[in-house]
């Protein structure tokens, strides 16, 4: 177990080693502000120009010298911390992480250590033992720069780099740790201290949600999300911790006094006073966010007992009886959430809810007569629900009802004939009509769409040649054309003309070798013909 947890660490370090300089280039922390730049000469400001356009281009080598010969010319200036710790980030870009730590940010911290740039030199150091693979000495930089600059962007950077190296470690009370301090003690200022801090904030009330722990979780998030926007916090990061926890008989028990624990809290901040509109509409919303966490806390009788509440309370709205009746669907009890459908005062939309409900449980005819039901006490949207109607057929794979219930509406609602045309042509394709498919897809005028599914019928029928003609139009859609000329091989090799499918797939990869088509044509060459075709089309040996 030892031996498995060292190789996890080790593997898990060469890859924080290997990814070099670009983690350094990640940080925001070594730019020099306008303010300050206004205080430098003009000279010492062309200086600075020419250093950063040659760090900017990545030509370090060269900007290294530059910055070099700022801090040489101008050794009082306001940019000379600046250009010294530029020097040091350029010898790390150089793979040079020793000189950068000794040469570099030392001397920034031993000659300037009240400038701006003490702090992040600070931070550069642990950085560099961290990209190093020096653990402890990275840990002590590390810590040094948050108890010597507490208030800096610098110390929340080397917060966020501990918490890395705790995750690693698989170091849990490490990771809270720093997460309390970034939570807690780091003053959240604009831009990327506050962004750390949000996301400590969330990831530690996560932590304690899965440890049993509603209370210190709410608290963290507290911090991050202010009085009205609470509520949903508290739902949106406790709920999988909650449904965790309650799948397991071992932590069921916790689960639950998480559930009761966040249920609490929400229900804190909802309004009692619902004279309001907008009161009353958060008191609802939250009620639901409450009613969902006793759901994923697995406690049917809590989930009734919070909707039965709410009906109560706000009365036999459509929305509450709609979410209540959802989460029995949820459960596999649609009985019970049939009679909730049935209690809408909208009642052609709960007769609709009780359709797709039946269609759910795969009772098509059951779900037709709702659709019907419907249908009769809303005549003025018959479109709609012979729509739907023919959608539960589809479901059922009744090809032919779902068809005559398009065909209806494609003679009552002739501004909507393509639509119906469309649904009438995928369905006959989806039920093996495909001569019929053809047919219709010939009458919709959405090129290329119909062109393609006639292509695609055609091939179910063996028609090779008319499928190749349909394709050869798409070709015209500079969009589809790689696409249309790989299907025009496939269509050659399902005919059994190898030698007409070969030419076609060399085609794609001559004239699309950056598609994603050509990869495709590429290596089916290969793998089927044993023809190797770089994908500019030209043969290799």
């Amino acid at each position: 177990m030892l031996r498995r947890y060292c190789v996890i660490v080790i593997a898990a370090w060469g890859l924080l080693a290997s990814l070099g300089s670009t983690a350094f280039a990640q940080n925001k922390i070594d730019e020099f502000s306008l303010e300050r730049r206004k205080q430098l000469r003009e000279a010492e400001r062309y200086q600075m120009d020419v250093a950063d356009k040659y760090y900017r281009e990545r030509q370090y080598k060269i900007a290294l010298g530059e910055y070099e010969k700022f801090v040489t010319l101008y050794e009082k200036s306001e940019g000379t911390p600046f250009a010294q710790l530029k020097w040091g980030i350029c010898q790390i870009h150089l793979k040079k992480i020793n000189t950068a730590i000794s040469e570099g940010f030392q001397t920034v911290i031993d000659y300037w250590p009240d400038s701006p740039e003490a702090s992040i030199a600070s931070f550069y150091i642990g950085r560099c033992y961290k990209e190093n693979g020096e653990v402890k000495k990275a840990k002590k930089a590390y810590l040094q720069t948050v108890s010597k600059y507490e208030s800096s962007l610098a110390a929340v950077y080397s917060l966020n780099d501990l918490l890395d190296i705790a995750d690693v470690e698989m170091d849990v009370d490490g990771k809270v740790a720093n997460w309390r301090k970034l939570v807690y003690e780091i003053k959240r200022t604009p831009g990327d201290a506050n962004n750390l801090c949000v996301q400590a904030s969330q990831q530690l009330a996560t932590h304690y949600f899965s440890t049993g722990n509603a209370a210190e979780g709410v608290a963290a998030l507290d911090t991050t999300y202010k009085d009205n926007q609470r509520p949903y916090h508290v739902w949106y990061f406790c709920r999988t911790p909650i449904g965790t926890l309650t799948a397991d008989a071992k932590t069921k028990e916790k689960g639950e006094k998480v559930a009761d624990g966040c249920v609490a809290a929400i229900r804190e901040r909802i309004p009692t006073d619902l004279s309001k509109p907008e009161d009353k509409t958060n008191a609802r919303e939250w009620s639901f966010y409450a009613a969902d966490v006793q759901a994923y806390s697995r406690r049917e009788d809590k989930v009734i007992e919070a909707y039965q509440a709410m009906l109560r309370l706000y009365g036999q709205e459509d929305a509450t009886l709609q979410r209540f009746a959802d989460w029995y669907k949820s459960i596999l009890k649609y009985d019970d959430a049939r009679k909730l459908y049935g209690q809408f005062t909208n009642r052609p939309e709960g007769l609709s809810q009780m359709a797709w409900s039946y269609v759910q449980q795969q009772k098509y005819d059951e779900a037709v007569a709702h659709y019907r039901q419907a249908a009769g006490l809303d005549s003025q949207n018959q479109p709609k629900w012979n729509e739907a109607i023919a959608v539960a057929y589809r479901h059922g794979s009744r090809w032919k009802e779902a068809i005559d219930a398009f065909t209806e509406n494609l003679k009552i609602d002739a501004a909507n004939t393509e639509k119906w045309l469309w649904w009438i042509a995928i369905t006959q394709r989806d039920g093996g009509m495909y001569k019929e498919a053809i047919g219709t897809f010939r009458q919709c005028t959405n090129f290329p769409e119909n062109t393609k599914q006639m292509a695609w019928c055609h091939r179910h029928l063996k028609e090779w040649n008319e499928s190749i003609i349909l394709y050869g139009q798409v070709t015209s859609s500079a969009p589809d054309a790689p696409w249309a000329l790989y299907q025009i091989a496939q269509v050659r090799e399902a005919s059994g003309d190898n030698e007409a499918a070969i030419k076609a797939y060399q085609t794609v990869c001559k004239k699309f070798p950056k598609d994603g088509h050509a990869a495709q044509a590429h290596a089916h060459l290969q793998t089927k013909y044993k023809i190797n075709v770089t994908l500019g089309g030209a043969a290799e040996d």
